[in-house]
């Protein structure tokens, strides 16, 4: 079975995915779902449009962030060893349960929540401690 077959990523394509479950870990899952099937470089654009196409169905445009929702998949990416399963990737790497905490020390906060980044990937600086 194709991982882009899980019942989650064909409720988040369709854009029928219940809002109250898709949650920062459920957006980790699916977007771990197309790492196993796609190379990043079509994994983030397939992802990006669905999101996209997700917050406009729910209403809520404004809630898809860029640079957050890129960087997240670049991470994850990075993170993931063959065959390892989801569960196994999240306990070597808890920090990517924080919506925001793998993303300090790595973005400045007011660059990014700019407007600029919410539409636009931002690549990252370092943040001076």
């Amino acid at each position: 079975m194709s991982y882009l077959d899980d019942p989650n990523v064909v409720a988040f394509e369709n854009a029928t995915i219940d809002p109250e479950m898709f949650d920062h870990r459920a957006h980790l899952y699916v977007a771990w779902c197309y790492l196993k099937e796609l190379p990043l470089e079509q994994a983030v654009p397939r992802y990006v449009q669905h999101l996209q196409s997700l917050t406009r169905t729910l209403g809520v445009p404004h809630k898809y962030h860029a640079t957050i929702t890129w960087a997240y998949l670049v991470l994850l990416n990075d993170s993931m060893q063959p065959d390892e399963d989801f569960a196994a990737l999240l306990q070597r790497h808890p920090s990517l349960l924080d919506a925001r905490g793998a993303l300090r020390g790595s973005y400045d906060e007011r660059e990014l929540f700019s407007d600029r980044a919410r539409h636009h990937f931002v690549l990252p600086r370092r943040v001076q401690p």
